[in-house]
């Protein structure tokens, strides 16, 4: 009898593990103010708060904010940059957040009141990203890239984590060419701040240095994916026809490289065009997939659910308000 209780038994021992699943939430570009009708702000962030309800409900393990927390054309005092801490509070998970262009790079521009970019920048540091913890009623710990190397102390936006054995990282890459001043032969022409072309230099070498470091992670611990989080549209010169880019080529020439040295699924998250949009935009790495969230108008986010032993471990789906759906573009 004894015996037989142990055959019994040793099903449950030599049973397989169960795949990993949980689900997470992506959205940025929200919301977008219009100085003309101040009077509408009030329903543009009621909007943004119902959003907030709604990935609420959804339970997920954390959500991951893609920048822009402003319109661009809003002005970029403390106020509206910090505006963003009344409904990212009330997220009931961990929220993290990466910057996108509206909030820094374009504030020198008349229409955001002329600030200097890179004390907005500082400012966008010093309050969003104090510590090691993410933001949300329920933070959890990041590991940042000024934690792991004195030369990077500065890039304290710049964080990774892993749930369930995937790597996520976030890389500052904003919009408008990732604050790099554009070059003959793009438009529109982007001349910020001649200090511009300096900050450029050193973030973009920062997020190389932190991409590659993700990759060399996701590889060594054996993750079955990685999923990289930031704000530029890469790829919009690419798919349009027109604009610039000069400022992402080495981000993709990084991913690219990084996800086919990886071989396993990489999702790369992304906003800055208010679309929703599901793409493989580099054939050399075919296992490389690209979402980009909906904003501005189109204000739902995408919740993606993960199972780590799929052959296709994400699957997104669009969560929030589709009263104001905003169709693929070139605009």
């Amino acid at each position: 009898m004894r015996l037989l209780a142990l055959l019994c038994l040793l099903p449950l021992f030599a049973a397989p593990a169960q795949a990993e699943r949980f689900s997470f939430v992506a959205f940025g570009d929200m919301p977008y103010c219009i100085p003309s009708a101040p009077n509408l702000c009030p329903d543009e962030e009621g909007r943004v708060a119902r959003l907030m309800g709604t990935i609420n409900r959804a339970q997920p393990a954390f959500s991951i904010f893609l920048g822009d927390t402003k319109g661009g054309s809003e002005i970029c005092s403390d106020d509206r940059l910090l505006r963003a801490f009344t409904w990212m509070s009330l997220a009931a998970h961990p929220l993290i957040y990466t910057p996108g262009d509206n909030e820094w790079t374009d504030c020198w521009q008349t229409r955001a009141g002329r600030f200097d970019a890179n004390e907005r920048l500082a400012l966008l540091r010093a309050r969003f990203f104090p510590d090691d913890q993410s933001l949300g009623r329920r933070p959890m710990r990041l590991t940042r890239q000024a934690d792991t190397d004195p030369a990077m102390r500065l890039y304290v936006e710049n964080a990774r984590w892993e749930r369930d054995g995937v790597v996520f990282v976030t890389a500052h890459v904003p919009g408008s060419n990732n604050n790099r001043p554009t070059v003959p032969g793009e438009a529109p022409v982007i001349a910020p701040p001649a200090s511009a072309a300096a900050e450029y230099a050193a973030r973009n070498a920062a997020n190389i240095a932190w991409i590659n470091a993700a990759f060399v992670r996701a590889l060594e611990s054996g993750a079955p994916a990685m999923v990289i989080n930031l704000q530029a549209d890469l790829f919009y010169r690419e798919r349009c026809g027109r604009g610039y880019g000069s400022g992402y080529t080495d981000t993709i020439a990084a991913i690219g490289a990084g996800a086919r040295a990886f071989g396993k699924p990489v999702l790369l998250l992304n906003g800055d065009s208010h679309f929703f949009l599901d793409d493989r935009p580099i054939p050399a790495a075919p296992n490389l997939r690209r979402i980009m969230v909906p904003g501005e108008q189109d204000i739902r986010a995408v919740l993606i659910a993960v199972d780590t032993e799929a052959a296709e471990p994400f699957t997104p789906s669009l969560i929030g308000e589709a009263d104001r759906v905003a169709a693929p573009g070139c605009g």
